[in-house]
């Protein structure tokens, strides 16, 4: 049902600070896009043989409240799995357990079918399970 990690989502205060330092890490930008849509700047890193962390930066004060709060610098927001099926099928087996979803069907994201878990109805973690129809983006 869930075949690996995709990505970590990773909301932080100050992106160009926070992508210093994982290239200080030795971590390589894979990719950078801004939603403005979503409020928010995205920077992919490719870590190990095919995970990724996402830095996200919300771009107004109302966005950056809603997903850091309040003196926070970041924290962890989402994880994003890859699933081998039909992911309305997969939503329909998470939600045997309880599990609501952001929106009842998935949304194309670069591609790719995503549902997002509400974080109150799957033990407080919000994760994103991801449908690849296209190939993972690159640089």
């Amino acid at each position: 049902m869930l075949t690996r990690i995709d990505h970590i989502g990773v909301v932080v205060d100050d992106l160009f600070r926070t992508k210093k330092f994982l290239e200080s890490l030795g971590l390589t930008l894979e990719f950078e896009r801004e939603l403005p849509e979503r409020h928010v700047r995205a920077a992919f890193y490719r870590v190990g043989d095919g995970a990724r962390i996402e830095l996200i930066e919300p771009t107004t004060p109302e966005a950056r409240r809603r997903r850091l709060g309040d003196g926070s610098p970041a924290r962890i927001e989402h994880i994003a799995v890859e699933v081998d099926d039909d992911i309305l099928k997969i939503m329909q087996a998470f939600s045997g357990f309880g599990v609501e979803f952001v929106a009842p069907q998935p949304v194309a994201i670069d591609g790719n079918l995503n549902a997002f878990t509400q974080p109150h109805t799957s033990e407080g973690i919000q994760f994103q399970l991801v449908e690849r129809r296209a190939a993972p983006r690159e640089a």
